[in-house]
C-alpha cells in the first residue's frame, strides 16, 4: 500500500549535539519510512550546524535550512513551508520518539478521516520517565462538543473534567496535522511570541478540526530541562505573558465563547503574577529594594488588565494553592507572596 509522505519539523537553536543525534536517530528508525526530518536552524551560535549537515549527508531524509535567529515560531513556520508532506508532526530536537511514533499517528489520523491526531508522552526526568496522558480512557474520535475535553485544558485547569499530571494538550508534539487542514484554516504560529506560542497554536487547531483522532499509547519522550529560558530569570516575563493573554482573548472573541471561559482567562492573568514574582520581581538576581519593587508591582496591579481581572475573580476557577495566592495578592501581602516564592524554589 503506498504510504503518504509525513514531515517532521524540528526548529533548531543551540541545542546539544548529543540531544539531537539522540532525537533524530529515533526519527530515522521508525517503521513508517516514507518521512522527511526538517531541521530548521534559528541562526545557532554553536556547532550545531555542523551536526546538521552531517546528519543531512547520512540519509537524504533529513533537510536542513538556515535562518536568521527569528525565534520558535518562525523556525516551525518556516518547516511548514519547506515542507512537502500530506501530513506534517512537531519534535522538539531534544526529546525522542518510539519506533512506531509516526504510524500509530498515521493510522489514527487516516482511520477516523480526521484533521488531527494526538497521542500520549513520557515525561523524561533525570531519575525517571513519568506516564503522561493528555487525555483518559480508551482511543477514540473527538468532533463537536467532545473537543473541549482538549480545548479547556488550553484555558483553565479548573474548567476540564480532567487535567494531565505534568503538560497539558497546548504542545505541538504529540500530534499529526492533515496538510490541507492547515492550509485550509490558514493555521501557523504567532511570529515573535516568546511564551506560549504552541498553546495558541493548538487552541485554533482544536477549534477548526471536524475530527480529532486520539491514541492513547505514550510513544513520545519529553526531556524536562530544569535549565531551560522558562526557570531564568527575565525581565520580559510580564510582556511576554501579556502578549499570550492578548492572543488568547482574540481567539475568543473571533470564536464566540462562552463567558466562563473569559473568567479562567482572568484567573490565569492573576495567577501569572506567580511566574512575575519568581523569575523577575522576587528573583535572587533582581538588585532592586523591596520598597521599589513593592511600588512597580502596584503600578502593574493598577492597570486596566490587572484591575478587570481582579474585579471579576471567580474562586470556583481555581485549585485551593491559587486561592491562597490570589487572596495574598489581591490584599497587596507582597512579603508574604515573596516568601512563597522563595519556599517553592527551594
Amino acid at each position: 500500500m503506498e504510504t503518504k509522505l509525513v514531515s517532521i519539523i524540528l526548529p533548531i537553536f543551540n541545542i546539544e549535539d548529543n540531544f539531537l543525534k539522540k532525537c533524530v536517530e529515533s526519527l530515522l528508525k521508525q517503521t513508517y519510512k516514507n518521512i522527511e526530518i526538517i531541521l530548521i536552524d534559528d541562526g545557532s551560535t554553536n556547532n550545531i550546524i555542523d551536526v546538521c549537515l552531517s546528519l543531512q549527508k547520512s540519509d537524504s531524509r533529513v533537510k536542513v535550512h538556515k535562518q536568521v535567529n527569528s525565534g520558535v515560531s518562525v523556525a516551525r513556520n518556516k518547516g511548514l513551508e519547506v515542507s512537502s508532506g500530506k501530513y506534517i508532526c512537531f519534535v522538539d530536537p531534544d526529546d525522542w520518539v518510539s519506533e512506531d511514533y509516526i504510524s500509530d499517528l498515521v493510522e489514527a489520523i487516516e482511520s477516523a478521516n480526521a484533521d488531527l491526531s494526538v497521542s500520549n508522552c513520557f515525561i523524561n526526568y533525570k531519575d525517571n520517565n513519568q506516564k503522561n496522558d493528555f487525555l483518559q480512557g480508551e482511543s477514540r474520535v473527538l468532533t463537536g462538543a467532545q473537543k473541549n475535553e482538549l480545548l479547556y485544558q488550553l484555558v483553565g485547569k479548573k474548567l476540564c473534567r480532567y487535567y494531565p499530571k505534568g503538560i497539558a494538550a497546548g504542545v505541538p508534539w504529540c500530534k499529526m496535522f492533515n496538510r490541507d487542514f492547515l492550509e485550509k484554516n490558514n493555521l501557523e504560529f504567532v511570529p515573535g511570541m516568546k511564551r506560549m506560542q504552541d498553546n495558541i497554536f493548538c487552541l485554533y487547531a482544536f477549534e477548526n478540526a471536524k475530527k480529532i483522532a486520539y491514541t492513547k499509547k505514550n510513544n513520545y519522550y519529553y526531556r524536562e530541562d530544569e535549565n531551560s529560558a522558562s526557570h531564568k530569570y527575565s525581565t520580559d516575563i510580564i510582556s511576554n505573558f501579556e502578549t499570550y493573554f492578548d492572543e488568547t482573548f482574540k481567539f475568543l472573541d473571533k470564536y464566540g465563547k462562552e463567558d466562563l471561559m473569559y473568567q479562567a482567562v482572568y484567573m490565569k492573568e492573576l495567577t501569572s503574577f506567580n511566574s512575575f514574582f519568581a523569575r523577575y520581581f522576587f528573583n535572587e538576581k533582581n538588585t532592586k529594594k523591596f520598597g521599589n519593587i513593592k511600588n512597580e508591582i502596584e503600578q502593574l496591579l493598577e492597570t486596566p488588565r490587572y484591575k478587570n481581572a481582579l474585579a471579576n475573580i471567580n474562586y470556583k476557577l481555581l485549585n485551593n494553592q491559587e486561592k491562597i495566592f490570589v487572596f495574598c495578592l489581591r490584599h497587596r501581602f507582597f512579603r508574604i507572596l515573596k516568601l512563597l516564592i522563595r519556599l517553592k524554589n527551594r
